[in-house]
């Protein structure tokens, strides 16, 4: 069954690429640039051109599961979040519903559920992925939706947990890092949740693939 990465040249969907190619498991990178392309093609995965503000319908041609990692980043503008993290989700929930697509996994926020009472400085970004994750929910598809904490680039720890401190509006304490999300997303193609689980994901004592099964 072959995997549409969207979001494939982030730090989330390289790692994630990485993996797939590391385990034999089928899929294809969407980008933006050709250059983007042939780093993806050297590193031995399928490569195709789409756009979260423009024509994406033909990468997902041939996929059956779907990796929703995109995001617009922390120093671009709340016009990019609307664009990419909200408007950019939801053409892809309903591209997936078009087209027959038998998974979706997308990777949102820690506190999305409840935009207030997370950090102060990317509300703005809690509440376009609290209107995304909606969209996914409400949606035909078989989802699994991934709502990590405050994502990190040191080495992962191989262990997750889902509890943490709600009044914690910083999310100092709250934190995953990319690694062990990419990790944990690996495990899910080699073998899907039932569907509709919504798991929120900081780093934690649980092995990944045993926290995983909490939601089996």
């Amino acid at each position: 069954m072959k995997t549409l990465i969207i979001g494939a040249n982030g730090k989330i969907g390289r790692l994630l690429a990485e993996r797939c190619v590391k385990n034999d498991i089928p899929a294809r990178a969407m980008v933006r640039t050709e250059e983007q392309q042939r780093q993806f093609e050297e590193m031995g995965l399928e490569a195709v051109l789409g756009d979260l503000e423009g024509d994406m319908s033909a990468a997902f041609d041939g996929c059956e599961q779907i990796v929703f990692s995109a995001g617009s980043g922390a120093a671009t503008s709340p016009h990019k979040t609307l664009l990419v993290d909200l408007w950019g989700s939801i053409r892809a929930i309903e591209l997936a519903e078009q087209k027959g697509i038998k998974q979706f996994i997308m990777v949102s926020s820690l506190k999305s559920c409840d935009p207030l009472r997370g950090p102060e400085k990317i509300r703005h970004y809690l509440v376009a992925r609290h209107c995304a994750d909606d969209r996914l929910i409400r949606s035909s598809l078989n989802y699994t939706l991934l709502r990590p904490g405050r994502l990190l680039d040191e080495p992962g720890t191989g262990h997750l947990n889902n509890e943490f401190d709600w009044s914690d509006t910083t999310n100092a304490h709250c934190t995953v890092s990319r690694e062990d999300v990419a990790n944990a997303i690996t495990l899910l193609l080699k073998q899907p949740l039932p569907p509709g689980q919504a798991i929120d994901m900081i780093k934690g004592n649980n092995e990944i693939e045993e926290f995983l099964n909490l939601y089996r």
